[in-house]
């Protein structure tokens, strides 16, 4: 008995104490991501999986870039669109499409 009342009293904490837990908050602020932004996050998640494998491909669309900076991407998506703004002196959103773009060829 006490030691019911005692999980009770510590469930009931928890969920005050994280507002997102709370009944109708989760499915007021549960939305689903853009079916883009899926997609895309699963394709790079394949390139950085095989990243070593990709590093040839990367050198052939960007020849720029030198062996250090696509071997310090490491597959991060982020890090790849850096380098592709220094070398090409472009901006981010122009150095996204590109790498959009060479997604799309990989499959």
């Amino acid at each position: 008995m006490v030691k019911s009342r005692i999980l009770a009293v510590a469930l009931a904490a928890v969920l005050v104490s994280t507002p997102s837990l709370a009944p109708g908050v989760l499915a007021q602020t549960a939305q689903p991501a853009p079916a883009k932004e899926t997609l895309r996050s699963a394709t790079w998640n394949k390139v950085s999986g095989n990243w070593k494998r990709m590093k040839g491909s990367v050198k052939q669309r960007w020849g720029k870039l030198t062996n250090n900076e696509i071997r310090e991407a490491q597959g991060r998506r982020e890090s790849l669109n850096g380098f592709i703004q220094a070398r090409y002196g472009i901006d981010r959103e122009s150095a996204d499409r590109q790498i959009d773009e060479w997604l799309k060829t990989l499959k």
